[in-house]
């Protein structure tokens, strides 16, 4: 209905106010006037040249915004187009209008903006009021016409969230931008600066509103659509209902699809074990689904577990040891020790051995003795005698000259000695006896003394120190776990490469016999993989970094399939067990739909047991439990491409339907705010 100001006073009057002549508003206007008690002004001034053009060019537009003095389409497309440039343009199209008639005298008078202003906002008065629905409609298009093309450039706020976004931010984004939007609008709609200021205080705060609103709305339209939607997507298409739940899943665990791929080529791992907790559970609310999917899992994951033991003893093969050739380890290592060292030996063989009183002492010895005996025969059976002779000469004078033991023949008695010690060394505990112990000092410090004047007999003897030091070293590594580190990183510095290499393979045979020792299903790790000591024990022995590396990224796998089992196989009635059964629809809810109508009322019990019977309908169908069973437990590399490529397309498309629907939400938002901004504005 028009509004008309006389006096200061806004006075409403009917439509037939339109269709009057400009002597008849005159004459009604009066007599309003009169009624509400408004004494009639004082004569008025004669009217100048341009006063009177301009009255008449408004009378004249008052007369054709009447519907019988111009044709009813014509003039509402016209009250359209103002209305949707009045939108688009945050409502300064006025203030341009009168601008371009003013510069160019097209559509106004040339030079005289103040005067073409107030035509455009008369004319633009009078087509809100005579064409209300043509006017926001236009306003409402102009809305979506702008929200579009600020959305594709990617100007508005909810358009760029990212898809992780919560509600709350979609809240917040589609508030703010409102505001912005609804403030420049009321800005641009203003009159003055306080006008054009309380506009746009008005405009923010309806923007506001609205703008936070629409998503708000969206997501409990999309909430209580999800059971049906679930229900419909699982039975039509059960494996991608299956790639969507796990994309889900891998999400909650901030994990991108690429991630997970990479993780999944270390180890043989599947998307169960490399994707946290929240696949876990979903693997196992798809074993508590009776069908296939169900006995699936349970097959392969104890199969899978059966087979982590032979799993752990090839990665030790490769990067320690073979764990199941110890006794055949120490033969090839010798000979291999033997074969390379023996140039070492021809080369100490050629260097004397200064006869000194220390070792003379020595060989008075009664293991000494004995050594040299077991010497002497050798040298004998080999029949080359001893090629160093030693002059003792006497107090009067006279010399004694006898044959005593070269490089060679010490290298005889040393290895007498090991013999000698051997016998003293208990065969289960493997400890040396008292007398062995003294014995094995006895030597030592024979050795000092020959490799003090012949280093090359030193150098050979590290390299290949006899079969017995290689007998020691594995006796060593089978022993490694139970020493401490510092004693097991001291004996590794005294072994040359052929006893080190002996040490690894006692650690890769005391592995095999602890995972032997579990039963098939048993975790295994955990017999020597479980402490920090054997941690660094283990570390000691290994040659270098990258191979250690290579076995605890293997054991570190094989950890997480065994959580895997744990988490599907142990199968405990914990609280995300309940939360994901309630996925599946597999829990009854009458008592709680009971207890509701007790406390809220039977309308709100209702509400509820339709609820429960949506979810009943159940999106894990036992087919879409068989789906995520194949997906989540699968290694084989091609399989694993397959499932990481479906996953990738599934979780792009995912993104960019999210950020479209953002760009939907904020096109509907300005298109929303637009009839109620252009409404709130109008003059009352």
């Amino acid at each position: 209905m028009p509004v008309i100001n006389i006096e200061g006073k806004r006075v409403r009057v009917g439509d037939e106010f339109l269709t009057m002549t400009p002597d008849q508003q005159a004459d009604a206007v009066d007599e309003i006037a009169q009624s509400i008690g408004i004494q009639a002004p004082a004569p008025a001034e004669p009217e100048d040249e341009v006063s009177k053009q301009l009255r008449s060019e408004l009378s004249q537009i008052t007369q054709n915004a009447s519907p019988e003095n111009k044709g009813g389409f014509a003039r509402e497309l016209d009250s359209f187009g103002r209305g949707a440039a009045d939108m688009m343009s945050f409502g300064f199209a006025d203030e341009l209008a009168a601008a371009g008639g003013a510069l160019t005298g097209i559509g106004g008078d040339f030079g005289d903006y103040d005067r073409n202003l107030r035509v455009q906002r008369i004319i633009q008065d009078q087509r809100d009021m005579a064409d209300p629905k043509a006017s926001t409609a236009g306003r409402i298009a102009g809305g979506v016409t702008q929200g579009l093309g600020l959305a594709k450039n990617g100007v508005t706020l909810l358009g760029r969230l990212p898809a992780s976004a919560g509600l709350g931010a979609k809240v917040g984004a589609g508030a703010a931008e409102g505001a912005a939007y609804g403030g420049a609008y009321g800005f641009g709609s203003g009159e003055g600066a306080s006008d054009r200021l309380s506009s746009a205080a008005g405009g923010a705060a309806a923007g506001a509103l609205i703008g936070g609103a629409v998503p708000a709305v969206v997501a409990g339209a999309k909430a209580a659509a999800k059971p049906i939607v679930d229900a419909v997507s699982a039975r039509v298409n059960p494996g991608k209902y299956a790639s969507q739940k796990i994309a889900e899943r891998l999400g909650n665990s901030n994990m991108t699809v690429e991630q997970a791929a990479r993780r999944m080529e270390d180890g043989g791992m599947s998307l169960a074990d490399v994707g946290g907790k929240t696949t876990r559970n979903l693997l196992r609310t798809a074993a508590n689904i009776p069908g296939k999917g169900a006995d699936r899992i349970s097959t392969q994951l104890t199969l899978r577990q059966m087979g982590q033991g032979d799993r752990l003893k090839a990665v030790v093969g490769r990067t320690l040891a073979d764990p199941d050739g110890y006794m055949a380890a120490k033969d090839e290592i010798a000979a291999t020790a033997e074969r390379l060292a023996r140039p070492l030996y021809k080369e100490a063989e050629k260097t004397p051995v200064h006869f000194s009183q220390k070792l003379e002492d020595i060989l008075n010895t009664p293991a000494g003795q004995a050594a040299l005996k077991k010497a002497e025969v050798i040298a004998g059976n080999e029949q080359v005698p001893f090629q160093q002779l030693f002059v003792n000469v006497a107090d009067d004078g006279s010399a004694t000259v006898r044959r005593v033991p070269d490089a060679r023949g010490w290298d005889y008695i040393k290895k007498g000695m090991d013999d000698l010690i051997n016998e003293g060394k208990d065969s289960i505990t493997k400890k040396l006896t008292h007398e062995a112990s003294v014995i094995n000092r006895l030597k030592n410090r024979m050795l000092e003394e020959i490799d003090a004047v012949n280093p090359a007999y030193k150098a050979a003897r590290k390299a290949w120190g006899g079969q017995q030091s290689i007998d020691d070293a594995l006796e060593f590594g089978r022993d490694a776990m139970k020493q401490s580190p510092e004693a097991v990183r001291r004996q590794l510095a005294k072994y040359g490469p052929a006893e080190k290499e002996a040490a690894r393979a006692g650690a890769a045979e005391w592995i095999r016999n602890a995972i032997d020792q579990r039963n098939f299903t048993q975790n295994a790790i955990l017999k020597f993989f479980s402490n920090r000591q054997q941690y660094k024990n283990l570390r000691s022995l290994f040659d270098n970094d990258e191979q250690f590396k290579t076995f605890r990224q293997a054991v570190f796998a094989e950890a997480k399939k065994r959580s895997t089992y744990e988490a599907v196989k142990g199968n405990s009635t914990t609280a995300a067990q309940l939360a994901d059964m309630m996925e599946t629809g597999g829990l009854q809810e009458g008592f709680n739909a009971a207890k509701t109508a007790a406390t809220s009322g039977p309308v709100a019990a209702i509400l509820q047991w339709v609820g429960s019977r949506l979810r009943m309908l159940g999106g894990f169908t036992p087919e879409v439990a068989d789906s995520i069973a194949q997906k989540l437990m699968a290694s084989s590399p091609d399989k694993v491409r397959q499932v990481a490529q479906e996953l990738s397309r599934l979780e792009s498309a995912k993104m960019t339907a999210i950020q479209r629907s953002n760009a939907v939400q904020a096109i509907v938002t300005r298109a929303l705010q637009a009839p109620v901004q252009s409404m709130a504005l109008q003059p009352q």
